[in-house]
């Protein structure tokens, strides 16, 4: 499995979609995947960022929750690691609802059972980095792209400006009045989340009770286009590709994974 870490630049502040930005935040969260919290800790320092504290919290079999925060002076990015487990998203599509961060919204029960127990610990260590006005970045991957959105709705209803926030293979984290909300609040700044051609996990938990946040971009074959809300012929195609994948084993695709071969999200990025 490739690493791609030396392709990594940093964010750029710009409200469009910036494929720079998107392929080092898909970058940064391929590092969140690292066994070795020395790793990671030491790979984000040669990214030039002095302060980086991994996070990590496990709450019996079904909890293990993982991020990393980094920050130089002008940014703090916050990393949510997922899940590639086949196993584990059956578990996580449990499609039952709890009261979501904004008022009147609905989040996955599972999704905000697992972010729940780090939310203390990682914004303690937010404020702490967070000494000079820099702005606020967030992303993840898999389950860690639903971590993200929710944890962007929890901050900006306690006062937060989130700067940008970029999403890969993320579930549908909550329901269409948190989605249509954090829309709003992340209304005229960089908000994306990007999908792989024939990618299953995007299309979980199933609409109308989830829905997704964010602008949507579509990877196919190193081509980048930017779809509508409704995309029933990409969810067939997606549906149509994981069969094939998964018919003889129990795991989800390289299409879902972050660097697993030319398939893969970061190839699609470079």
């Amino acid at each position: 499995m490739a690493k791609y870490y030396e392709s990594f630049i940093g964010v750029r502040r710009v409200k469009a979609y910036d494929s720079a930005t998107a392929r080092s935040l898909a970058i940064a969260c391929d590092l969140a995947y690292e066994k070795k919290e020395s790793t990671i800790i030491s790979i984000a320092k040669g990214w030039k960022y002095r302060q980086v504290e991994f996070i990590t919290v496990t709450n019996g079999i079904d909890i293990d929750t993982q991020c990393f925060v980094m920050a130089d002076d002008k940014d703090v990015i916050i990393v949510f690691r997922g899940s590639d487990d086949l196993k584990d998203w059956f578990a996580n599509f449990q499609a039952v609802r709890d009261p979501g961060p904004f008022k009147g919204s609905k989040a996955h029960e599972g999704f905000q059972d697992a972010l729940y127990p780090a939310v203390i610990e990682l914004t303690k260590t937010i404020d702490r980095f967070r000494n000079k006005n820099q702005k606020l970045w967030m992303t993840g991957h898999s389950l860690g792209g639903a971590l993200c959105s929710l944890y962007a709705g929890m901050l900006i209803e306690n006062g937060y400006d989130i700067y940008g926030i970029y999403t890969f293979a993320s579930p549908r984290p909550g329901d269409g009045i948190f989605a249509d909300r954090l829309n709003k609040e992340m209304k005229n700044k960089p908000h994306w989340r990007v999908v792989n051609t024939g990618d299953i996990v995007p299309h979980m938990p199933p609409e109308p009770f989830f829905s997704h946040p964010g602008n949507r971009i579509i990877l196919k074959g190193g081509k980048k286009r930017r779809t509508p809300k409704s995309w029933f012929d990409e969810r067939i195609s997606a549906i149509k590709i994981f069969i094939e994948k998964t018919i003889d084993v129990l795991d989800v695709g390289n299409n879902h994974r972050l660097s697993a071969d030319k398939e893969s999200y970061i190839p699609r990025l470079m």
